[in-house]
């Protein structure tokens, strides 16, 4: 079994911003050159978060997030963003079949910023294990 990693940097815009990265996932996955395996994707911090969401769902999403966890009353100015990112994961496994992402066509790897930071570096390790 081979193992590839590769850390990718980028700038996000919160708050609630939501950053597509499949074609980061996928453009890794080409350079590792594995066929069939899984991907692990890991966004460094306590308040980002990775999910998958069907394209045109995005609004519904942060729609229900917003008025699950409210962003006020808190003793830390940020709690509701470690809360969101713990609740959602900073993980994502996703499997590979001939070398393409296990989604399917309208699916879209998205990291979530929580955090009202403009501008802010955020660091993905993504590791692509298998043969």
């Amino acid at each position: 079994m081979k193992v590839f990693s590769k850390i990718v940097e980028f700038r996000t815009y919160g708050p609630m911003e939501l950053h597509p990265i499949t074609k980061i996932a996928k453009s890794a996955i080409a350079e590792s050159t594995i066929k069939n395996g899984i991907v692990w994707i890991s966004v460094e911090g306590a308040t980002p978060a990775l999910l998958i969401l069907t394209r045109g769902k995005e609004k519904d999403m942060l729609n229900h997030i917003t008025n699950l966890i409210l962003f006020k009353n808190w003793k830390h100015g940020n709690a509701y963003a470690h809360l969101i990112s713990t609740i959602i994961s900073t993980n994502l496994a996703i499997p590979i079949i001939e070398g393409e992402l296990l989604l399917n066509s309208s699916e879209e790897i998205y990291i979530l910023e929580t955090r009202s930071v403009y501008n802010h570096l955020r660091r993905i390790l993504i590791e692509v294990h298998g043969n």
